[in-house]
């Protein structure tokens, strides 16, 4: 570390220590268990014979208001072949007897180890973990590192908030005029997040601060935190050098495309005979070109297992075809170099095509770095030009339909040096993702008997699949079961079978068998029934206050239709029948209705999702159906004895 930055760095800190009360910040977030009272990051870009050098500069401190600062003592720096850490400064600062000057306690040991990231696309990472020791109420989490980037295509963001308030968040960065930078802000409009800009010497210094941001929740149908958190997003677009020439580094999608393209250029560029005899006789039957790629398809799905193993560059150069062959097995990128260069040997138009998961909110046009995407698939493209995406890390999905993950993303698909299309991956249909589930009921006394039929298509029916396919018969009746227990552990199963369920471009059939103690209530000559049997949303609201508008998000769009017929029993007759009921939005709604039939009542649903992201706007819309919805589910049919005789 530079010697003047690190004496900095400590007179700041000290300044932080001796100004931070915590009894202060107690009364200011009262319901929390730490603070920090500073999370500070400085980028600095410098030029050194013409090749850009960059550095970012951490700092943070944490303050523990409650007894229990050893849940918040524990802390991991990740890294990876892109990025390295150098010259960590951690320490606890430990509170006094007398709340004098606290004492400083360094960290000795850290530890390295490998982690996997949560990307697809990208490499494996690595982590410094260490223990703040002695952390203490009162006490405060120390911790100053230098983050080295390794190549300037890979500049990272920074968070303006995290999971404990902070009362001073700051990001800057700072380059010199033979740079052009770009900066993206996400996020940031319910934020007082300043920024200014500072020039000296030749160098530009952009600052964004914030005061008092609070810190953010989690929920489990929540989407990655890059769609709600502040954030800003730098990167170089241009190097100037000093003889004039202008470098591109990542000034637009062209850029990244051309960027990308030296990854993929040289890759199945000489054809190997064993895969084409392979393709030819993988293909031989097929009647059209459709039936050729399906063939190709299902083939890598079902003979080339998928596993991450991305290293450094490799976690953008895919491997030779070939290869992949020979070993059956490979990542995102393997797997589409494989099917594109079957479909190639078949006489089909194919692309790679690179692509971000669903966790990634932003389009290729605002964030032109590797940060818009994180995996690889193939583009097939029809005689009419219309583009099938392929991703075969999806095993049980079906020819033509994307993985859920990516649908509704930019594809960034290549078609040769400086010649590429970006195109929306489409967004599955709720009537293609439908579960269709009909009940035949009988009554014995307070004992409901079912025997009950479900048909599944598109995502619901890889619900099903991905949770039994590779089960033994007993766990799989086990599962299905749990899956189908109607919203009572009281259900019996007696019997389930599956159709369908080894056949990815079929859909799913299952019959089962059900008897349901106690459920009926027998009042008198009275017999009353529910039959919403599944009371899907129930306990769906959403609370407004504590979401603070973060959007819900849905794997897929989808349908349920429900049917239930109830035989009425021998000698009763139907009292009471319950009113239809409704609620119709564009993105979710159902439709109960109720209908007597001879001897039999029958109760049709519907419900939909039409949504993969639920936004703010619509919350108390969709309250509002859940309202509507139990109420719904409260009502009953009562059935009556007869008691008069049954004129003829």
């Amino acid at each position: 570390m530079n010697r003047v930055w690190g004496l900095l760095l400590l007179c700041t800190s000290s300044l932080f220590a001796q100004q931070t009360n915590t009894d202060s910040l107690r009364a200011k977030y009262k319901d929390e268990n730490a603070v920090y009272s500073i999370l500070k990051e400085n980028m600095v870009i410098s030029v050194v014979k013409d090749k850009p050098v960059v550095h970012c500069d951490h700092q943070s401190e944490m303050w523990f208001l409650k007894d229990n600062a050893h849940s918040y003592a524990n802390r991991s720096i990740y890294f990876s072949y892109f990025t390295g850490i150098e010259n960590i400064n951690a320490y606890t600062l430990v509170p006094t007897a007398k709340k004098g000057k606290p004492v400083k306690e360094l960290v000795y040991k850290i530890e390295e180890k490998n982690t996997i990231s949560a990307g697809i696309f990208f490499d494996s990472g690595k982590e410094k973990s260490f223990v703040f020791p002695n952390a203490k109420k009162d006490g405060a989490a120390h911790l100053e590192y230098r983050e080295v980037y390794n190549d300037p295509h890979f500049l990272g963001l920074f968070y303006f908030n995290t999971y404990v308030p902070i009362q001073h968040s700051e990001f800057s960065v700072s380059f010199p005029s033979s740079v052009k930078l770009e900066y993206t802000l996400m996020n940031t409009e319910k934020y007082n997040i300043e920024m200014t800009t500072q020039q000296k010497k030749g160098v530009t210094t952009y600052t964004w601060t914030a005061k008092n941001i609070a810190a953010y929740d989690y929920f489990n149908n929540a989407p990655s935190l890059s769609y709600y958190a502040p954030h800003v997003i730098v990167r170089i677009a241009e190097i100037k050098h000093k003889n004039g020439e202008v470098e591109k580094v990542l000034p637009d999608v062209t850029g990244l495309y051309d960027w990308y393209y030296t990854f993929v250029e040289d890759v199945n560029t000489v054809d190997n005979s064993e895969l084409k005899n392979l393709t030819d006789s993988i293909v031989k039957d097929a009647p059209n070109n459709d039936e050729k790629a399906r063939k190709i398809f299902n083939w890598v799905q079902s003979n080339v297992k998928y596993v991450a193993f991305e290293d450094g560059m490799g976690g953008f150069v895919p491997r030779e075809a070939h290869m992949v062959c020979q070993k059956r097995y490979g990542d995102c990128k393997d797997m589409a170099s494989i099917i594109t260069e079957m479909l190639r040997y078949a006489g089909l138009k194919s692309h790679l095509t690179w692509i971000g998961s669903r966790d990634i909110p932003y389009t290729y046009e605002q964030v032109p770095t590797p940060l818009v995407d994180n995996h690889m698939i193939s583009a097939y493209e029809r005689d009419n030009g219309e583009i099938v995406f392929l991703d075969a890390t999806g095993y049980y999905t079906p020819f033509g339909m994307p993985t859920s993950f990516i649908q509704g993303k930019e594809a960034l698909i290549s078609n040769g040096r400086g010649k590429f299309k970006v195109l929306a991956v489409p967004v599955i249909d709720k009537e293609k993702n439908l579960r269709n589930d009909s009940l035949i009921l009988t009554l014995e006394g307070d004992v409901l008997f079912g025997k009950g039929f479900i048909e599944s298509r598109g995502y619901d029916k890889i619900y099903f699949v991905n949770r039994l396919l590779n089960e033994t018969l007993e766990k799989r009746k086990e599962k299905t079961k749990a899956m189908l227990d109607k919203g009572n552990n009281k259900i019996d199963f007696k019997s389930v079978t599956f159709f369908g369920l080894d056949n990815r471009d079929s859909n799913l059939f299952i019959n089962y068998d059900f008897k349901l103690p106690d459920y009926v209530k027998v009042a008198g000559e009275q017999i009353f029934v529910n039959l919403n049997l599944e009371k899907d949303f129930r306990s769906a609201n959403i609370d407004v206050k504590k979401r603070k508008g973060i959007p819900i998000d849905n794997d897929y769009k989808y349908e349920e239709r429900e049917s239930n017929l109830l035989l009425i029993p021998k000698g009763y007759e139907v009292n009471y029948l319950p009113a239809n009921a409704s609620f119709k939005n564009d993105l979710f709604g159902f439709t109960i209705a109720y209908e007597k039939k001879a001897e039999q009542v029958v109760m049709v649903k519907n419900s939909y999702i039409n949504y993969l992201l639920l936004k703010e706007d619509k919350f108390v819309d969709f309250n509002a159906m859940i309202k509507e919805l139990n109420k719904a589910y409260s009502e009953v049919v009562v059935l009556q004895k007869i008691t008069k005789p049954i004129k003829k």
